[in-house]
């Protein structure tokens, strides 16, 4: 059953609202599109709404008085590697229209991106031929490892 603002998991009370409402959204596509377990696709659903809180200046620490903050997110802009004119392969900035470099193999520009995303604690999300996603990896800021 999907989540709503008035539904949602515990773990995501303590948020503030329009965090929480951004979590409860991720998190049902993380269920519904990649049929994620459950308590991945929460932990992964607050994490990301927190990133994306702070990328758009919105606070993330709650206001209620038992809430405590365990991470902290300063999210980079993310990368994205995209088929390109001539069977190229480029890797391209989140928000930008432009690419940020064009590479003859989709290898060479994984690399440069994921370069690029762990500079910029961000996360990296690559694309087939098609244009559908294939894989995203997201850089945490505390501990520089990769998730899948």
């Amino acid at each position: 059953m999907p989540w709503s603002k008035t539904n949602y998991p515990v773990s995501m009370k303590n948020l503030p609202v329009k965090v929480r409402n951004k979590a409860v959204e991720i998190a049902n596509a993380l269920l519904e599109d990649r049929h994620m377990e459950e308590g991945i696709a929460i932990a992964t659903a607050i994490s990301r709404a927190k990133d994306w809180a702070v990328n758009h200046d919105i606070e993330i620490k709650s206001k209620a008085k038992d809430s405590k903050i365990t991470d902290v997110k300063k999210h980079g802009e993310d990368r994205y590697v995209i088929p390109y004119e001539n069977n190229k392969w480029a890797v391209k900035k989140e928000g930008e229209d432009k690419v940020e470099q064009v590479v003859t193999t989709k290898q060479e520009a994984i690399q440069i991106g994921k370069e690029e995303a762990r500079k910029n604690n961000a996360s990296l999300t690559i694309q087939g031929k098609n244009g559908k996603v294939q894989k995203r990896i997201s850089y945490n800021p505390n501990n520089q490892n990769s998730q899948a």
